[in-house]
């Protein structure tokens, strides 16, 4: 896949949804985590939610550019996205009204369902911030 393919027909689709005239977010799962910051720099999201952005290491630089509200999820036991990086994405997303939260024992990808995967008790409590958060910073009209 094309990367700059891929923020471009995103940032189409956000614009799309933003002239309908509701708040939009942008929700994104491993790669899909890092394609959603990468457009909320490039584009303006009320809300960006983040679950383990494999590409995050390299798109730091891009983070001042970052205006919307945001969610992190990281697992610690993430063989994928490294302590030491996740302390880096960390230090380069934290700003106001940004919620960040690594949950202990869950890898990477602990939302998906495969049992290879699956971590119920940190995929159930990161849902339920998504929904909160969501619910807080994107109101249904």
């Amino acid at each position: 896949m094309d990367w700059p393919t891929a923020v471009s027909d995103s940032v189409a689709a956000l614009d799309y949804l933003r002239s309908r005239e509701q708040g939009v977010g942008i929700v994104g799962f491993c790669f899909g985590g890092g394609l959603a910051f990468n457009v909320a720099a490039v584009s303006s999201p009320d809300v960006l939610v983040s679950y383990y952005g494999s590409a995050l290491p390299n798109l730091l630089e891009l983070a001042p550019d970052v205006d919307a509200v945001s969610l992190h999820h990281f697992g610690d036991a993430d063989d994928y996205l490294k302590s030491d990086d996740v302390d880096k994405i960390i230090e380069a997303v934290d700003g106001p009204g940004n919620e960040i939260y690594r949950y202990p024992g869950a890898g990477h990808a602990f939302d998906n369902p495969m049992p290879a995967f699956h971590h119920a008790e940190a995929s159930a409590l990161a849902w339920s911030r998504t929904e909160a958060f969501l619910a807080r910073h994107l109101p249904i009209s």
